[in-house]
């Protein structure tokens, strides 16, 4: 090839690549605050149904703690009277402390009777179909109205009911252990509360290898070594969580110490709903208001003792 058709050829360039118009990671990062957006308007439905079911009421009952009433109308004003004469009253706080301590020992109870039959139901009952069956036993109350689960209670431990009538055809004395008095009430409360527990505590219960049970008992351990080192942190996840969410429940709860209890140990939600038949609605919403922060401080409490996230 001569020295001139070299020379002809054309010179040799180096293809052009493509600039990257976004830094690493841009791409990602705006992919991700794509989702974000969409996952927000996912969500927007449920926001606004909890706004408007939730925080709107606690809204309305905060304003109607400064409204002014005469008994018969409410006059819609800025007013401290019922503020007032819930804060100075000391009547208010030895109540505020009787709902604490009543939740409590409720609270206790449920979580040891919870967890024996969580234990019982997912270790000595093997047949899955009786595990269910019973389950659902304990379930079936709460498909009934709340007052009627109470009331039933009535015929049931009256002076006159079912189980002082066959304690007097045995000859006995009748009891009043169970109706119209503080034990009753921690008794009945007990017995709508327990299921809290008892179904968390089972499902907790039966995700535990059973070989992880086998290997503690190998190496020597006892029952109660074994109950107590190996199922019981494992199965704390189901009772803290049943113990919050009857803890709920439990603050909200004025029919069983009226019906049951037969106002002997009077709580903030009997007077709740004493000052709001009376017509003294600005008096019951500032207690309502008093109510729900002492509930958000006490979960606020349970929750930094035991971190929820980790046990769900």
């Amino acid at each position: 090839m001569s020295a001139s058709s070299i020379s002809a050829t054309a010179p040799l360039t180096a293809p052009t690549l493509p600039i990257a118009t976004h830094a690493p990671g841009e791409l990602e990062q705006q992919e991700q605050r794509r989702k974000s957006r969409k996952s927000w308007l996912l969500l927007l439905p449920a926001l606004l149904v909890v706004l408007i079911a939730a925080i709107a009421p606690l809204l309305t009952i905060l304003w109607v703690s400064f409204w002014r009433t005469d008994g018969l109308t409410l006059q819609r004003t800025i007013d401290f009277t019922a503020w007032r004469t819930v804060l100075s009253d000391p009547t208010f706080y030895r109540l505020a402390w009787s709902s604490v301590q009543t939740v409590i020992i409720v609270l206790a109870l449920v979580g040891v009777l919870g967890l024996a039959a969580g234990y019982w139901l997912a270790r000595f009952v093997t047949n899955r179909k009786l595990q269910a069956l019973l389950l659902m036993l304990a379930i079936l109350p709460f498909w009934t109205s709340y007052l009627i689960r109470i009331i039933t209670w009535q015929p049931l431990f009256g002076n006159s009911g079912v189980i002082n009538f066959l304690l007097t055809q045995l000859g006995l004395p009748p009891m009043e252990l169970f109706l119209y008095n503080q034990r009753a009430m921690i008794f009945a409360m007990t017995s709508l509360y327990v299921v809290f527990v008892i179904g968390p505590v089972f499902w907790a219960l039966s995700r535990i290898d059973p070989e992880v049970i086998a290997a503690s008992r190998t190496l020597g351990a006892s029952a109660w070594t074994s109950f107590r080192t190996v199922e019981l942190p494992l199965a704390r996840g189901g009772l803290v969580v049943g113990l919050f969410f009857a803890s709920i429940f439990l603050f909200g709860d004025y029919a069983t110490g009226r019906l049951i209890g037969g106002g002997t140990n009077p709580l903030l939600s009997d007077a709740i709903s004493q000052y709001a038949g009376s017509g003294q609605w600005p008096i019951a919403a500032a207690l309502a208001v008093v109510l729900f922060l002492l509930a958000i401080i006490c979960l606020t409490i349970f929750m930094r003792v035991y971190d929820l996230r980790n046990e769900l």
